[in-house]
């Protein structure tokens, strides 16, 4: 039994993460994911098997070409107002020239999308003429993200929680009726209504957060050059780590060319993907904190061991009973059609331990340390190598030799990752002895 004094400790460490907003996050992540689960589940009966192929096709494309997103502005401005948490002036700086760089990315992948059909290799011709729709998603998306930056940044967890699930909820609000009433086009089409909704609530909610901006407070030249390059760094590191989710299901267009092929590689790839959410709500979380403590050795040791520790038991356990589960999991929720997407649902989930265990929390803290170059290094390594496995894979496996190949770069990415995270920890850890060595020798001299 629990002695008195473990239970004490359990019931303040509960009240500490209730207060600073962990379980606001956790809940709201949790319902987001039903929401978009059962939601999903509702589309594919609302949408023939071929219109969910051409739908999750679409999508897919404008995911790859809204790849820049605002050239990392958002990442650095998180990163920046965060370690300036009681420097008011500086975060104005911050978020003046964050809001310029978002602007200017924003444009440049709305322009992609609308010019699409001149370059981007369009396997299913449907998507073609859906694809250049949504142009004008990236500049709402990038004031959308803007609220979310100055919740996180100060710590407001519990609004960050309500502004998360109201835009998960308002998505398939629009989506499935929509999608009902005008197919594909209206699923498409969606998108810009749970956008609009999403900013006016945000609008109400950083109401007493916004930072006022002013021409007389800029960062200087050295500031931005900073900036920039964290910014930069962390958009190549997100953008080849989202090209690894979706070039999948584009090497699938490609070299299999049948809605049907991605209609199902999609059902396989749902679950894992949207499980995603466990260990980032985690992150989204514990990330501030990172940043504020990140030049303390000790702490940042002990918090990663805890991440990897309690994620190897989580998410093994949760992962290998999905994986028992899986043929009754496919055939209930997605009909007996969908029947050869059991074995790739497993291959994922597999990738999926990796991923949440070990290659999200450790992402997530190199760039709490700004230990990027490395990091940057993986991600193209791991790009590379998802290209050529996809192409070989998928030619003799198909759609399962995509699921293999997502689980070896996840397993490829955690190792080197870790490996990496723990030396830069080490290192921290001796370079601060030092300098506490180097100190007491100066005061006996």
């Amino acid at each position: 039994m629990l002695t008195k004094k473990i239970k004490d400790e359990i019931r303040k460490k509960i009240e500490a993460l209730n207060r600073t907003g962990f379980f606001s996050i956790f809940i709201s992540n949790v319902l987001s994911k039903v929401v978009v689960f059962l939601g999903g589940i509702v589309l594919v009966r609302i949408l023939s098997q071929n219109d969910y192929g051409i739908y999750s096709y679409a999508v897919n494309a404008f995911s790859m070409l809204y790849i820049l997103n605002d050239f990392g502005a958002s990442n650095a401005a998180l990163q920046n107002i965060t370690e300036q948490k009681d420097n008011k002036k500086k975060q104005q700086a911050i978020l003046r020239y964050s809001i310029k760089m978002s602007i200017v990315g924003s444009l440049v992948s709305g322009i992609l999308i609308l010019l699409s059909p001149l370059f981007y290799p369009y396997e299913i011709e449907e998507a073609k003429y859906l694809t250049p729709m949504l142009c004008l998603v990236p500049i709402l998306s990038a004031v959308m993200t803007l609220f979310t930056i100055l919740l996180r940044a100060n710590f407001e967890n519990k609004k960050y929680a309500i502004l998360n699930l109201t835009q998960t909820v308002a998505s398939y609000a629009f989506l499935i009726p929509m999608s009902y009433i005008w197919g594909i086009k209206g699923a498409i089409l969606s998108r810009y209504f749970y956008i609009i909704i999403t900013i006016i609530l945000g609008i109400f909610l950083t109401r007493r957060l916004r930072i006022k901006t002013s021409k007389d407070n800029q960062l200087d030249k050295q500031e931005k050059k900073s900036f920039t390059k964290y910014a930069l760094v962390t958009q190549i590191n997100n953008t080849i780590g989202s090209l690894l989710i979706y070039i999948d299901t584009f090497m699938i267009g490609l070299l299999i060319a049948t809605p049907e092929s991605i209609a199902l590689y999609k059902v396989a790839s749902t679950i894992p993907a949207a499980l995603a959410f466990l260990p980032n709500c985690v992150m989204i979380y514990v990330i501030p904190y990172f940043v504020l403590h990140n030049k303390d050795p000790k702490w940042l040791k002990d918090k990663y061991s805890k991440l990897i520790k309690y994620g190897i038991l989580g998410y093994g356990l949760f992962s290998l009973a999905l994986i028992l589960g899986s043929k009754f999991i496919i055939n209930t929720l997605y009909t007996p059609e969908y029947a050869e997407a059991i074995l790739p649902f497993i291959i994922l989930m597999i990738g999926f331990f990796f991923s949440a265990t070990f290659k999200i929390p450790t992402n997530n803290i190199l760039f709490a340390m700004r230990k990027m170059r490395f990091k940057l290094i993986i991600t193209i390594s791991s790009g590379i190598l998802n290209i050529i496995l996809n192409v070989s894979f998928i030619n003799y496996l198909g759609i399962t030799g995509a699921a293999i190949t997502t689980t070896l770069i996840n397993i490829f990415s955690s190792i080197l990752g870790v490996w990496y995270t723990n030396k830069v920890l080490k290192k921290i850890k001796i370079q601060e002895k030092e300098i506490v060595s180097d100190d007491k020798n100066e005061e006996r001299i």
